[in-house]
């Protein structure tokens, strides 16, 4: 059995983020697009030169806001002189040298473009939006001996663990002695399955994978489908057509492929459905006033924002709307979603959510039933 040590979640980092209060003193956010050209060489020099040194031009000399930024600058650019690792694709730092705050991330998927931002707290929409288009899913491929378990998030491997069994030698007894050991080699498939299985549960429940996919022959995915419990079946959203031998790379490809169809079509799925429970007064509300109120009072149980209106809040000098949708919707347990195609979100003014109950009543005036519709 082969395995690697699990990658703690971003999902899990994001939500931390999000729960910092507000300072009085600035707080840097700094989004990087770290990916290489042809020549491996980054590209932000320029726009830090710009930007950082830029940005301190807005506050007093002398003042404890720009000595804290100062300090932030150079430890920015120290760190990133000497720490950025060469597989890094996007690059996401906070600093507030004033409170001894500093947190840096590195990610295999890339970030659109550079952002720098200043505020009471981290800015953390482009966060979110990679923690959205990257969500953790499992690959299980095997045949009826050997098992390959991938977990995979944010453009690379997370986790891979191999699973075996011995194999049977082939026997050519005829009569009663052939059908004993076509019963044998059944067992032998069904136990394979049941351990393969079992892996499969714990590595999903420890990397906190959202979807999983199998892949295999015509015998064993068939044994894996009948003895996967029922929270782990409905994770399932696809079996792949691999090979057993098929590279890492090429397993990773073919999930990514399958996982953004079967996202794009859910998304537009429960888009529709909300539109109806918007339309119906029921359990969603929708455009940015109607939903900011919803946030404020608690009731999003998820929130869904079209790129567009995302990307309406890039340049803003400190924390913006969607900033403030996001950190609002995260702060109270919300999912955020983000959606690619501003059509679907286009009635809506770009932003809608689903809600733990309706828009007027407390959480208790609401029946079980009701609470079930946004779910």
């Amino acid at each position: 059995m082969e395995t690697t040590t699990a990658i703690p979640s971003l999902a899990e980092t994001l939500d931390r983020l999000a729960r910092l209060e507000p300072v009085s003193s600035p707080v840097l956010s700094l989004y990087l697009n770290a990916q290489p050209d042809n020549r491996g060489k980054d590209h932000y020099a320029p726009f830090l030169r710009k930007e950082l040194h830029g940005r301190l031009e807005q506050f007093e000399k002398r003042s404890p806001a720009r000595e804290s930024i100062e300090k932030d600058v150079e430890r920015i650019e120290t760190w990133l002189a000497e720490e950025v690792l060469p597989s890094a694709n996007g690059i996401a730092i906070f600093a507030c040298s004033a409170t001894d705050f500093f947190e840096q991330l590195q990610l295999a998927a890339p970030i659109e473009r550079h952002r720098l931002t200043v505020g009471d707290r981290p800015h953390l929409s482009p966060l979110a939006r990679i923690v959205d288009l990257h969500p953790r899913h499992a690959v299980l491929l095997s045949d009826t001996n050997h098992a390959r378990i991938f977990v995979f998030g944010r453009g690379r491997t997370i986790e891979r663990e191999e699973v075996s069994s011995l194999k049977l030698s082939r026997t050519d007894a005829g009569g009663w002695s052939q059908m004993r050991y076509q019963r044998h080699v059944e067992d032998h498939w069904l136990h394979h399955a049941k351990d393969v299985v079992e892996a499969l549960g714990r590595i999903v429940a420890e990397d906190r994978a959202e979807y999983v996919f199998l892949a295999g022959d015509e015998v064993i995915v068939p044994l894996l489908q009948d003895h996967l419990p029922k929270d782990l079946a409905k994770k399932v959203i696809g079996v792949l057509r691999l090979e057993m031998r098929a590279s890492e790379q090429d397993v990773m490809e073919a999930a990514g492929k399958a996982l953004a169809e079967h996202v794009a079509k859910a998304e537009a799925e429960r888009i529709e459905t909300l539109r109806g429970e918007w339309r119906a007064g029921r359990l969603a509300a929708a455009g940015p006033q109607d939903v900011l109120v919803a946030l404020e009072n608690g009731q999003v149980e998820e929130l869904w924002i079209s790129s567009a209106f995302a990307e309406s809040g890039d340049g803003h000098p400190g924390i913006s709307p969607v900033d403030d949708f996001v950190q609002r919707a995260l702060a109270t347990d919300a999912k955020v979603r983000f959606v690619e195609n501003p059509e679907l979100l286009a009635e809506m003014n770009g932003v809608v959510a689903a809600l733990r109950y309706k828009p007027g009543a407390s959480p208790r005036d609401n029946s079980p039933v009701e609470r079930k519709v946004g779910a």
